[in-house]
């Protein structure tokens, strides 16, 4: 029942992105037409409803932890399993981590192409340890002014060596042969 009601979030997720829609009166219509229980619509509404309401920090989460990616270049598909499982991991914690991972995975599987369970699983692991130990991930990453100023002393560090070895290859070139 749950994982078919995943299944049906991220149907109504995509076609609410393609509408560019943040509206519930979209999902509330293809929830509507599907031949299902009640329970199964209901936990697909609480999946909707929540991810759309929460999608600014979903996404911000997001790319943190996008490693090599943008947000906006993944796939709809992919995007979307995504944001419903970081809404399962963080707002809507009824399922344990590993679950919320592995149906996030057998969505790609369902849906995507199977070299894309692979990000999911990776993005989503590295969410959760953020999660877990957030002190760490946050001494982890340093910020845009740390990284500039490293890779400053770094670059200047290497012209004064730079500058030494020229520096002592002009010298010995003047001495005179004897």
């Amino acid at each position: 029942m749950r994982h078919q009601s995943r299944s049906y979030a991220v149907q109504a997720l995509y076609q609410s992105e393609m509408l560019q829609s943040k509206s519930m009166l979209h999902c509330d219509r293809f929830l509507e037409q599907l031949e299902t229980t009640d329970e199964t619509k209901q936990f697909a509404r609480e999946l909707i409803d929540g991810t759309l309401t929460f999608r600014k920090q979903i996404d911000r989460s997001l790319r943190r932890n996008l490693d090599r990616w943008k947000l906006n270049r993944l796939n709809f598909v992919v995007r979307n399993i995504l944001r419903l499982a970081v809404f399962e991991m963080c707002y809507h914690k009824q399922s344990s981590h590993q679950v919320v991972i592995n149906e996030a995975i057998e969505l790609c599987k369902d849906f995507v192409d199977d070299s894309s369970h692979g990000l999911v699983n990776s993005v989503l692991q590295k969410l959760y340890d953020e999660i877990q130990n957030p002190e760490k991930a946050s001494s982890e990453k340093p910020d845009k002014n740390t990284a500039v100023s490293s890779e400053s002393k770094s670059l200047e560090e290497t012209d004064r060596k730079s500058t030494r070895l020229n520096s002592s290859h002009v010298r010995t070139s003047r001495m005179p042969s004897s």
